[in-house]
């Protein structure tokens, strides 16, 4: 068995940064790159490639001479669009692309996902697992929540693209704008059996939310991605 590997440190410090970002309003200032080395006790390039990460990110603004802040909300800053469906981009990577242990079952929505998806804690919801398999070999373990009352049922031989595809095209369901977000957790027992590495190995979560016609959640959608995948997202 392969040791697991560690997370880069400007990851773990930019996850730390990232917490404490989301809880302050907006344009207010933050830490200093000097203040930041020396909390953590690193060299300077570590803090300013965890900065550089969450400036990408757009939820950290930084301007020579003023300092750093949190951004402004403006949801077309902050959150990711995706130019395409993140499937049919797993599709592009390999010459053969498929999906192994697919299953739709109806279930009890968890405090997280009825959250996400704006509906009442046990709320019954459409749950998809899946993993994407691309030469032979597991890519992206899947696991979608698409709301009842908003989605119609769809059965296995219905899923054939990707889970937006089929909400958009086969079932008419209107997708007005998609929601990302990304970050580094460790893999638990399911996905790390998913996708044939060690427990507890980072991986890349990103989640997807699809949203209609009045900003409201339609489904959920979350990707795992093993560290051992090169990835860019075209946003």
């Amino acid at each position: 068995m392969k040791p697991t590997p560690e997370l880069p440190l400007y990851l773990k410090i930019a996850d730390e940064l990232r917490a404490r970002l989301l809880l302050l309003p907006d344009g207010a200032p933050f830490e200093t790159e000097q203040a930041l080395t020396a909390e953590y006790g690193v060299a300077r390039g570590t803090v300013r490639q965890a900065l550089n990460l969450l400036v990408q990110e757009g939820i950290l603004s930084r301007t020579q001479g003023r300092g750093s802040f949190r951004t402004v909300s403006k949801e077309q800053q902050y959150n990711l669009m995706l130019t395409q469906e993140l499937t049919e981009s797993i599709r592009k990577v390999g010459t053969n692309s498929s999906v192994r242990g697919l299953s739709i079952t109806l279930v009890p929505a968890t405090p997280a996902v009825a959250d996400l998806l704006k509906i009442p804690h046990g709320t019954k919801v459409r749950k998809v697992l899946r993993t994407r398999i691309v030469d032979g070999q597991p890519y992206a373990y899947c696991i979608g929540h698409l709301r009842t009352d908003k989605v119609p049922a769809f059965y296995k031989r219905d899923y054939k693209t990707s889970l937006g595809n089929l909400v958009r095209y086969e079932l008419k369901v209107h997708i007005h704008s998609r929601r990302c977000d990304l970050c580094a957790v460790s893999a638990d027992e399911t996905v790390a059996a998913a996708l044939s590495i060690p427990v507890g190995t980072p991986v890349l979560k990103v989640t997807i939310v699809c949203l209609g016609r009045e900003q409201e959640p339609l489904l959920s959608d979350v990707f795992y991605f093993p560290s051992s995948q090169s990835l860019h997202f075209e946003v």
